[in-house]
């Protein structure tokens, strides 16, 4: 089996609507904002695991934009050697976004905008501490990147023990 053919893919209206819903109870902003577009036919929308390799022929062939994003912001980030599809994503997008602070409506739509321009984005969620890092690693692949950095603080912030359980 090819590689391309290991992934999930969602587009009936009933599912995308779903995914929102769920999104906009989680209160995960940016998700909302990213899946309305894919609902209004405007991009496409990729994500992977850290071990899993990206859907390149998929990508290849979208008729839409594709926004591909890797979610590096989960209290185990890595920066980009921690992930497996990195090098073929690094010579497939052609724009980017490391988004290192919190979510905010503005910010997404900002990377949709931007991948309507560049139709082979790749939007990178992290920390503020492997922002630099990511940074780095797209200016040594040539790639245009924006970086949303918090002005002040870090991102995540780590929740107090007393709230975990």
């Amino acid at each position: 089996m090819s590689r391309d053919r290991n992934f999930r893919q969602i587009g009936k209206p009933e599912q995308l609507d779903r995914l929102i819903a769920h999104a906009a109870a989680l209160e995960l902003v940016g998700r909302v904002a990213l899946l309305r577009a894919v609902r209004d036919g405007e991009i496409n929308l990729v994500e992977v695991s850290r071990e899993a390799s990206a859907p390149m022929r998929a990508m290849e062939q979208s008729p839409r934009p594709v926004v591909l994003v890797l979610g590096d912001d989960d209290y185990c980030a890595t920066g980009p050697t921690g992930w497996a599809a990195w090098k073929r994503v690094s010579y497939w997008a052609r724009a980017a976004m490391v988004h290192a602070t919190g979510a905010d409506v503005a910010s997404y739509q900002m990377a949709i905008g931007m991948a309507l321009l560049q139709p082979r984005f790749l939007l990178v969620e992290t920390d503020s501490a492997h922002a630099h890092e990511w940074g780095e690693a797209l200016h040594r692949r040539r790639i245009p990147a924006l970086g949303l950095v918090p002005p002040e603080g870090v991102h995540p912030v780590t929740p107090p023990s007393e709230a975990m359980q």
